[in-house]
């Protein structure tokens, strides 16, 4: 079994390799910039001698590198936990602006980059404004928390090696507050050792990077970075808008329900009373709206005695404003019925006042119908379904609406259908709600199935209920999804 293969070079502490790397870092960093500065102002005769520089930074940075290795500490000493009056101030030169104009301006992003060591975050600083971004900066862990705290930033460039509180306890507090999580931070260091990169990624870091920066690498890595730091801002925004849609959805929704309510109160004013039960005959309703309130409504007046009116409307849509309608249909019929004695005229009379008031704007389907003592009954209808007469022995015959829906035509003469009901017999009004249904093979069900579903049943009471029973099981399993509104009419 072979022994553990050693590092090559001496052992040294780790903070004495990093004093020693530094300044030979800035040395680099510096060379860098002035040649780019150089190039950029034609003072190319300066060039050679920082090559120069920049090479002996390089080979000597090597050197030391290759000779020695770091003695890892066997314990971190505790932070200090006095915190500081004094956060330190954002680097200003000729080459970095101050936030305030970057950031209205033309600035990349702001960044905080945190180093002991004065030149390092110069050289970093400059670096950094040099590709466009706004920079500040702070020499230890505890001013870089209160900075963060401060103002808002979009990348931290963090060294490890900083006194007071090192990089890994500010990186471990900066995650752990849900105000600042969600900051890129990259990791920055003159040691590059595996276990502090493999460290820093499992606390939470973007990315690491070693000292001396490759400009290239450095911008790059930042731009990454900041790409995830706007997909995060763009995200929140977004979460934020939708939370203020959604409380004006609440809102909203407060509203509406508090309007149907009142509709809905003034609606089952209108139909759930109690119908009546003229002399030889039984009288049954039903009235179940889509929602809170709907567009079906029926209603019914004595017209004489022994002469009794029920009629039946379905105005276009659902809620409030359908609701609305049946109040003014109910009003019409009302009026009508004490104007006239028969189905037509009634139905006729309706119209042209529904017409006098929507002027064309909406339209509904209606019928009705006039029942006297002794069987006879009158039926009109506009675009309504058919009057279904189921005859006491099974048999059902249809009487059809012979006229087009009410508000198109003000001067449409409606005509009626005549016929006499013998005890047992039942005839039935009804919405279009009876058809909202679809068979198993997904046709849509008509008057046709309601008839057949009204044949199946005996005529005898709780008519409605096993109609509706009837209708349901010879559908595919799915509600109505209309408004439902129904009377039947049977001769005792």
């Amino acid at each position: 079994m072979s022994e553990p293969q050693q590092p090559a070079g001496h052992a040294l502490p780790a903070d004495l390799i990093h004093d020693l790397r530094t300044p030979l870092n800035q040395i680099i960093g510096y060379s860098e910039m002035l040649m780019e500065q150089a190039q950029e102002q034609g003072q190319d005769g300066f060039v050679p001698d920082l090559q120069k520089t920049h090479a002996a930074g390089q080979e000597l940075l090597a050197l030391i590198n290759d000779r020695f290795h770091p003695i890892r500490p066997t314990e971190t000493p505790a932070a200090d936990e006095t915190l500081p009056t004094d956060v330190g101030e954002i680097q200003h030169s000729s080459l970095l602006a101050p936030h305030s104009d970057l950031a209205a301006g033309a600035a990349q992003g702001f960044v905080l980059v945190v180093d002991d060591i004065a030149a390092n975050r110069d050289v970093l600083s400059r670096r950094l404004a040099r590709q466009g971004y706004a920079v500040a900066t702070a020499e230890n862990g505890r001013q870089a928390l209160e900075r963060l705290r401060a103002d808002t930033f979009d990348v931290v460039l963090l060294d490890i090696m900083i006194p007071e509180m090192d990089g890994y306890e500010v990186l471990q507090r900066l995650k752990a507050d849900e105000a600042l999580c969600h900051i890129p931070v990259i990791m920055i260091s003159a040691l590059s050792e595996l276990d502090s990169v493999v460290r820093c990624i499992g606390m939470g870091a973007e990315d690491y990077l070693p000292k001396p920066f490759n400009p290239t690498l450095l911008k790059a890595r930042i731009g990454a970075c900041l790409g995830k730091k706007r997909a995060h801002d763009r995200e929140m925004h977004l979460f934020g808008q939708l939370q203020i849609r959604n409380t004006e959805m609440a809102r909203w929704r407060e509203l509406q329900e508090a309007d149907l309510a009142v509709a809905r109160a003034t609606q089952q004013g209108i139909v759930a009373c109690e119908p009546p039960q003229p002399d030889n005959w039984k009288v049954e309703t039903v009235f179940t709206p889509l929602i809170q309130v709907g567009g079906d409504v029926y209603g019914w007046r004595q017209l004489d005695h022994g002469v009794w009116l029920f009629w039946l409307a379905d105005a276009t849509g659902h809620g409030v404003a359908a609701s609305l309608f049946t109040t003014l249909i109910a009003l019409l019929f009302n009026q009508a019925g004490a104007a006239s004695r028969t189905a037509h005229g009634i139905l006729t009379r309706v119209n042209a006042e529904f017409f006098s008031v929507v002027r064309g704007a909406s339209f509904m389907t209606a019928c009705c119908a006039v029942i006297e003592a002794d069987g006879r009954l009158s039926f009109a209808g506009a675009g309504h379904p058919p009057l279904l007469i189921r005859r006491s022995g099974g048999v059902v015959e249809s009487l059809p609406s012979r006229n087009t829906m009410m508000g198109i035509d003000p001067a449409m003469m409606i005509s009626e259908a005549v016929t006499t009901l013998a005890p047992g017999d039942v005839a039935l009004l009804y919405t279009d709600g009876l058809h909202s249904l679809k068979a198993n093979g997904g046709e849509r069900f008509n008057s046709k199935t309601v008839a057949d579903s009204l044949a199946a049943i005996d005529g005898s009471t709780d008519l409605l209920p096993r109609l509706i029973a009837q209708l349901i099981q010879r559908s595919d399993g799915q509600p109505f999804d209309d408004d439902l509104a129904a009377i039947s009419l049977r001769r005792g």
